[in-house]
């Protein structure tokens, strides 16, 4: 028995794929913190991306989100002759010294693999290491259709030592352990639990190369696909009778107040957990618009309340006839939420179809446009604001790849002085970005954006 975590990313790729198959791709070499390549499994082509817990714990960067975007543009081009896309994660997340433009270059990422998997390019992800897979790429590595962990790894949003250093209650962080374990993932049916061995992970991978290939849904269909997966989850969450945090009275007229009379709910306004959320028009488009937070205490975010809420109301937009309806967000939540029970019921895999359904209403054609107010971290930004068509923000809204109360926990654990200043996570160092200076002048940008981008989406479609 040879132990896959042990080995680093060059011999993970030697391990699992066909002797002497093995080529590196873009200038990457073992002992990076990314290893991309291709190769053979069984003598079928597949594209490797593995990163290594060795290396920089295997975090994401600018450059190595870069090389992945890269080949994840290999893998759509290639499609039809591509068995599959294999990407191993042994990481800590997104690398929090670069600050948001690390999280919006690999959060394109995501988008780039959850457009991938609706357009049925077979794709797994390998769980491994002792670092397992958190932050961030914890949402990436639920968007495959199948996902391998080893027996010893852990797959969470929020580290199980960073539980017990933001609640100051070292019993969370073993809770927290727990309910990232392999354990609890395959009892949950999120993951498919192997040996840590290297044949028991080349078995397993065998296994899906011989299965068959996915149905590709339509868009409708995938949304609703993602609908039912996180209802699913949030029936499990209610079970426990995990009580979710709700929005402030003070903040449910905002929507209403910033857009003077522009904003018109034909219906009721649906609420579930941080989400308020409601058919109607703005300005003269149709519109389904989604407010997310502000949360009322450290540690609340976006969730499996929030994320369920936010696919029922995208599936109910793909039954409208007519054009297709503004997709309108308002992000005020700084990230997703600090939970051991959300965890361990599958918060990661919510997030990811929460993504997924964003991806496949864009690619129906429906124009998305997000509002950043305040704060937005993590895989909350992933989630809900990369996938949308223009992002506006208001002046001093921060992104970092943490929330500051997670940051100040990690800083602590690592007993590192505070480095991520309030000036290096502003928004306005993300070029893509739209910078407004008050809520007086968003009503018009908005006009001005979803007019431009109505434009522009049907000049393309002609």
């Amino acid at each position: 028995m040879r132990s896959f975590s042990a080995l680093g990313a060059g011999d993970r790729a030697l391990a699992i794929l066909d002797k002497g198959t093995f080529r590196p791709l873009y200038g990457s070499s073992p002992g990076d913190p990314l290893l991309l390549g291709k190769g053979r499994i069984a003598g079928e082509p597949v594209l490797v991306a593995l990163t290594d817990g060795n290396a920089k714990g295997g975090t994401f960067g600018k450059y190595e989100a870069g090389l992945l975007a890269r080949l994840i543009k290999d893998a759509e081009r290639k499609r039809k002759q591509l068995p599959a896309l294999v990407i191993g994660l042994d990481t800590g997340g997104v690398r929090v010294q670069e600050g948001p433009a690390a999280l919006a270059a690999l959060s394109a990422v995501a988008v780039s693999l959850a457009r991938l998997s609706l357009h049925g390019v077979r794709a797994v992800s390998i769980i491994s290491g002792k670092r397992g897979c958190f932050g961030a790429p914890a949402v990436m590595a639920a968007l495959p259709g199948h996902v391998v962990m080893t027996a010893d790894s852990n797959w969470g949003l929020t580290g199980p030592m960073l539980f017990g250093e933001v609640r100051r209650e070292r019993a969370q962080a073993r809770d927290a352990l727990a309910a990232t374990s392999a354990a609890t993932r395959k009892r949950n049916r999120d993951a498919h639990v192997v040996a840590d061995d290297v044949d028991a992970v080349r078995a397993e991978l065998l296994r899906f190369l011989g299965s068959r290939p996915p149905r590709v849904n339509s868009p409708a269909k995938s949304i609703a696909a993602s609908a039912a997966v996180v209802k699913r989850l949030r029936l499990r969450l209610r079970r426990s009778k995990y009580r979710a945090p709700t929005v402030p009275r003070r903040h449910r007229d905002l929507l209403r107040y910033s857009f003077r009379g522009q904003w018109k709910p034909n219906g009721k306004v649906e609420r579930g957990g941080l989400v308020e959320a409601a058919l109607g028009t703005l300005g003269d488009y149709k519109a389904l618009s989604l407010i997310i937070g502000p949360e009322r205490a450290e540690g609340s975010g976006v969730g499996i309340e929030e994320a369920a809420l936010i696919t029922e109301m995208i599936r109910r937009i793909t039954k409208m006839p007519g054009p297709k309806a503004t997709i309108a967000v308002f992000l005020f939540c700084q990230g997703h939420v600090v939970d051991v029970a959300q965890e361990r019921f599958g918060l990661p895999r919510a997030l990811a179809e929460c993504l997924r359904a964003m991806v496949a209403a864009r690619l129906r054609g429906h124009p998305i446009v997000t509002v950043l107010g305040g704060g937005t971290y993590g895989a909350a930004y992933l989630a809900l604001a990369a996938p949308s068509h223009r992002v506006l923000a208001m002046r001093g809204t921060s992104i970092a790849p943490m929330s500051p109360e997670v940051l100040r926990a990690f800083q602590s654990l690592r007993g590192a002085k505070p480095g991520l200043e309030p000036e290096a996570q502003l928004a306005e160092l993300i070029p893509a970005i739209r910078i407004v200076e008050s809520v007086i002048r968003l009503p018009r940008a908005m006009r001005d954006e979803m007019t431009g981008l109505r434009r522009q989406l049907a000049s393309a479609a002609k």
